[in-house]
């Protein structure tokens, strides 16, 4: 949860700076544009050409983030799919093993615990941690 709570906040982070700087451009654009001394005829081709000048930057900023959400998507769908496929297969493992144990043998949760159970449990954590940071990287480039 706190690796999604950080990509949240970087989220929001990086759209508060995006409409902040936008709007600020807009307003010191159009201040410094108001404010000089020049002809109508001239104020109009400025503003003009600062508005072509700010829908470039506009549309640079919407494919950008219209290729980033489709690398997202894709890296969402893949890790799903993944982990998906990595718990069938364990399901289907767990299931052959419950069918094949004969009366006499230990359970398998037991067994899992007549390990060291610190370390089965650190390995896991690490490995989820892993595969969290994996993603996250993925995510923020």
């Amino acid at each position: 949860m706190a690796g999604n709570e950080r990509n949240n906040d970087n989220n929001i982070n990086a759209k508060d700076f995006l409409i902040g700087s936008l709007v600020g451009g807009i307003v010191g654009s159009l201040a410094a544009l108001l404010l000089a001394p020049k002809a109508g005829k001239e104020l109009r081709h400025d503003i003009h050409n600062q508005a072509d000048l700010l829908w470039k930057k506009t549309d640079g900023i919407r494919s950008t983030a219209k290729e980033k959400g489709t690398e997202l998507s894709s890296t969402v769908v893949d890790k799903t799919s993944a982990l998906s496929r990595k718990v069938s297969e364990q399901s289907v493992d767990l299931v052959k093993k419950v069918k094949g144990r004969k009366v006499d043998e230990k359970n398998p949760v037991d067994e899992l615990f007549d390990q060291d159970p610190q370390s089965e449990i650190q390995r896991k954590l690490e490995e989820t941690k892993k595969a969290f940071d994996e993603t996250e990287s993925k995510f923020n480039h």
